[in-house]
């Protein structure tokens, strides 16, 4: 496999010879600034680019005196590396982030391009100005294949090390971890559980001390559960909660109502939860998938009412079933043996059963059927418009309004808690 060092060069030489030297790499790529005091030169110039030429005057006689030794073959010379065996990227301005980052990504791209998987990848920040560091620092913490080091010796002065130091590999996967959990953080803080969850699997893919681990893992646990529970697949993030000590009991105790496996269910509580869904997808801007949930839970409503009261299931309702009175109505509905009935038919058909919903519902239809007529013009239903924020909260105010007004005037609860936004990391 072969073995590929990336060295900042900065004023000192050392440094960066001692990192070749001891890294033994079958690659070195120098990162460097151009320009006449830039550190290009002392890569492979002929004669002394290396030498320390800082000098000091002498108080008493007023001669200048070199600080330190003024020859210093280049870089390559001293490390005993051939023209086949380097490469050099320059960049023009070494205080600037972007353009040194950028340097450092054409780095790592061309590598990854030319080896593919068969490469061992260091990037050493020790040289260059500081700007030129971080760059080469962070766009290693970016890649996956790419170890971190850093050259740890004794200073001289507040300036640069200039010798008896040692290439050091930092542990960049605790820092990585730090960077993806905060991600993770914000990710959740938008719902988006699935990518939270995603970036918590990367992280415990790499060795990391045994306390974050658990805390990692605990993280994506919870994160797989409501995104199971986002997803509406409540029975497997039920089972999946069972195995878990999830630190919030209201949420335990709402998923079996709304799985029935509570005596305190109502029976509607997915009414709830498809608008606290649709919620969600509205905070991520996705107004027309909203209003879809918001519509479904409107029809889901009337539906649940017609079965839990009037005994008649929605898809599976028999004329014979309905009181005489209403057969020639309803006779031209049938398609086979059943009735097939929309959301505002439901409706219609709890007002005619004598129900309080449909009462209500006839009370307000005008206003009702303008929300709906929102719904219509979305891609997701029967027009080509894609909704946007107001469209869907003058949908949630409207119907989400009325079904959580009518719920509560037949004293039926549909709420359930919003997923969590923050506390899972």
């Amino acid at each position: 496999m072969a073995k590929i060092l990336i060295l900042s060069v900065g004023g000192s030489a050392a440094p960066v010879v001692n990192a070749i030297k001891s890294g033994r790499p079958d690659y070195v790529y120098f990162f460097c600034s151009r320009g006449p005091k830039g550190s290009e030169h002392t890569i492979a110039d002929p004669g002394d680019p290396c030498g320390d030429t800082r000098k000091i005057k002498c108080r008493e006689c007023g001669t200048e005196q070199y600080i330190g030794d003024p020859k210093g073959k280049a870089i390559v010379v001293q490390a005993r590396l051939d023209h086949s065996r380097y490469e050099i990227v320059a960049v023009d301005n070494p205080d600037d982030l972007a353009e040194c980052y950028h340097a450092v990504v054409g780095i790592l791209d061309k590598i990854a391009e030319q080896y593919e998987t068969d490469c061992e990848v260091t990037a050493n920040y020790t040289g260059g100005t500081k700007t030129m560091s971080v760059a080469l620092a962070l766009a290693a913490l970016m890649r996956e294949r790419c170890s971190l080091a850093v050259n740890v010796g004794p200073r001289a002065d507040l300036i640069k090390v200039i010798s008896g130091d040692i290439p050091v590999i930092i542990d960049k996967w605790r820092i990585s971890s730090e960077i993806q959990i905060d991600m993770a953080r914000r990710a959740v803080a938008d719902y988006d559980y699935a990518y939270a969850y995603q970036l918590f699997g990367e992280i415990l893919q790499h060795p990391v001390d045994a306390s974050l681990r658990a805390k990692v893992l605990r993280a994506a646990q919870l994160c797989q559960i409501f995104d199971l529970w986002d997803k509406f697949k409540h029975a497997a993030a039920g089972q999946l909660m069972k195995t878990c000590n999830v630190p919030w009991p209201e949420y335990q105790k709402a998923l079996k109502r709304i799985l029935g496996e509570s005596s305190r269910a109502s029976g509607f509580e997915l009414v709830g939860d498809l608008l606290n869904n649709a919620a969600r997808r509205a905070h991520r801007h996705y107004y027309d998938d909203a209003v879809a949930r918001i519509y479904r839970a409107t029809e889901l409503f009337a539906q649940l009412r017609l079965q839990q009261e009037h005994g008649q299931k929605s898809g599976d309702i028999k004329l014979e079933a309905l009181p005489e009175g209403l057969w020639e109505e309803y006779k031209s509905r049938l398609r086979g043996s059943k009735l097939v009935l929309g959301l505002n038919d439901v409706y219609d058909l709890l007002y005619k059963l004598g129900d309080p919903i449909g009462r209500r519902y006839a009370e307000q239809r005008e206003m009702m059927l303008n929300a709906l007529t929102k719904r219509n013009y979305s891609i997701f239903a029967h027009g080509i418009r894609p909704l946007d924020e107001n469209d869907y909260r003058e949908v949630r105010e409207t119907l989400g309004g009325f079904l959580e007004r009518t719920a509560n005037a037949i004293a039926v609860k549909i709420d359930v808690p919003q997923l969590p936004q923050e506390g899972i990391v």
